[in-house]
């Protein structure tokens, strides 16, 4: 598929789905209006990228995260967990409740704490409504293509098939530094309300960082392309540890039977397509 016919075939639903809004004239997203962006940036999304479609694997991601959503403010919400079958390290999340961790998150962590920290982080985007607050930034009858280009980067030329493969989370905007510190100070918080230690925020963002330096290049690069700043929340995060009570720490679990199962049935299934050229 070439670049252009996929940036039109993204771009028409999506300004297809604020039309009642953009007609009013008014730049704001309705939570209605949010979940059918949602709903249908993720039809293009599971049709765009390699999905792992595994049962044991996908149905223990849905339940963790499920079970961190339903202790946020927006528990209201259709939560929906999926997994990206590449082994490029990163996680997104898409408007109305639309979460996608990709296969090398997985095969990093080491357990459940870790994953519960990046969904925690990828849930708490959707919470804080951040994607939907750039929507916002467009005015007027100028909101779908506004909306288009936050979402897709159509209006970027390099916004490509090859780019959403490699990257695992191109198809949608790139949050500010404080969009993340935000979501890192409310995914911890959801963590910890799922009953799970969020440690592995802390851990998994030093063993990314560590294979990122180590490397300069690889799996590890699209996660600090998309989640910025990630050294200096490694000490935020640090410090959000440190002000936690250790005694509420050590009552938090750190691992399950349900993550380690997962992790076996990802090692027994076939290797992640590589990712295409660019």
């Amino acid at each position: 598929m070439t670049s252009s016919s996929f940036r039109t075939r993204i771009a028409r639903p999506l300004a297809a789905a604020i039309a009642i809004g953009a007609a009013a004239g008014c730049a704001s997203v309705s939570q209605q209006q949010e979940v059918q962006i949602g709903q249908q940036t993720a039809q293009q999304v599971d049709a765009q990228l390699p999905m792992l479609h595994d049962a044991v694997v996908d149905g223990y991601v849905n339940a963790l995260g499920q079970a961190i959503a339903s202790h946020t403010s927006r528990a209201d919400l259709q939560w929906h967990f999926a997994v990206v079958n590449t082994d490029v390290i990163n996680a997104f999340a898409l408007p109305g409740g639309y979460v996608y961790v990709n296969r090398g998150v997985l095969s990093r962590a080491s357990n459940e704490s870790e994953l519960a920290g990046v969904l925690g982080h990828e849930i708490e985007h959707v919470v804080r409504r951040h994607s939907v607050k750039q929507m916002e930034q467009a005015q007027g009858a100028n909101i779908g293509v506004g909306l288009a280009c936050a979402l897709t980067r159509v209006c970027e030329s390099q916004a490509t098939q090859a780019a959403i493969q490699i990257g695992g989370a191109a198809v949608f905007a790139k949050f500010s530094r404080g969009d993340e510190i935000e979501a890192d100070d409310g995914g911890f918080q959801n963590v910890i309300r799922a009953g799970i230690n969020p440690r592995g925020m802390l851990t998994f963002f030093q063993k990314l960082l560590a294979e990122e330096q180590q490397s300069g290049s690889g799996s590890a690069s699209a996660w600090f392309s998309d989640h910025p700043g990630t050294q200096d929340r490694i000490a935020d995060i640090q410090r959000m540890l440190d002000q936690t009570p250790a005694s509420q720490l050590s009552s938090l679990r750190t691992d399950s039977q349900g993550f380690q199962a997962a992790k076996r049935r990802l090692a027994q299934l076939p290797a992640a397509p590589p990712p295409p050229r660019q």
